[in-house]
């Protein structure tokens, strides 16, 4: 019966996926509590997630139904970036492409130039989330030297460019689109990022009127 129950959750947030890939919808609302317990019955079995986080990081992950078997732990760090996620070396080495675990380390770091995750908005954290969450579908689909290929990929600026941005047209269509864009925003002109940082930003990954236009021309369509 447990079983059931999950498969049906699981087909209710394919069914939300699939409508939010057309809709895009521009604001998520992590306040419908029926909604996050549902979540959380298909994705907390084998996922790690902080409670104060868990909101926007289920809502997230209800646009990626095919990621309710794989091992995410979240974890504290100190680290130069707000988050970063991986997959672990021994689950690539291991462990099935589905039953891969992947760590996301959110930051803890108190700098000033370092944007921390909670000063940023409710949308734009979902986006942020759903950005690294589609680096584990891309993951997920590929084997060990597909994953090292991609891991390749940072070692070139160009590359790198090509991947991140791939990565968030593909965040885009699973309808996390306005999320997306307002993460994109809120980094290149609300946040305390630094200069440096912020060109970064710019140059690796899609600006908000990029994703802006992506979202118009997939609601055209």
């Amino acid at each position: 019966m447990k079983n059931i129950i999950t498969i049906l959750l699981v087909f209710f947030s394919y069914l939300c996926f699939s409508q939010n890939k057309i809709e895009q919808k521009r604001n998520v609302d992590v306040r419908d509590s029926i909604f996050i317990d549902s979540l959380k019955k298909v994705y907390c079995y084998n996922k790690k997630i902080p409670l104060k986080y868990e909101g926007p990081i289920y809502l997230a992950l209800s646009y990626f139904p095919e990621l309710d078997s794989s091992k995410i732990v979240f974890k504290r760090a100190r680290i130069k970036t707000t988050l970063n996620a991986r997959p672990t070396v021994t689950s690539l080495i291991f462990n099935k492409k589905t039953k891969r675990k992947y760590i996301v380390r959110i930051n803890t770091s108190i700098k000033d130039s370092v944007i921390s995750i909670d000063s940023i908005p409710l949308n734009a954290m979902i986006g942020l989330y759903g950005h690294e969450f589609s680096h584990f579908v891309d993951y997920r689909n590929k084997n060990i030297f597909g994953v090292l290929s991609r891991l390749i990929d940072y070692v070139s600026k160009k590359s790198k460019e090509k991947f991140e941005k791939e990565i968030d047209t593909n965040t885009i269509n699973r309808g996390l689109g306005w999320q997306l864009y307002d993460w994109s925003y809120y980094v290149l002109y609300n946040s305390n990022g630094t200069k440096k940082y912020k060109y970064f930003k710019r140059r690796i990954y899609l600006e908000p009127e990029e994703i802006k236009k992506i979202i118009t021309s997939s609601n055209t369509n």
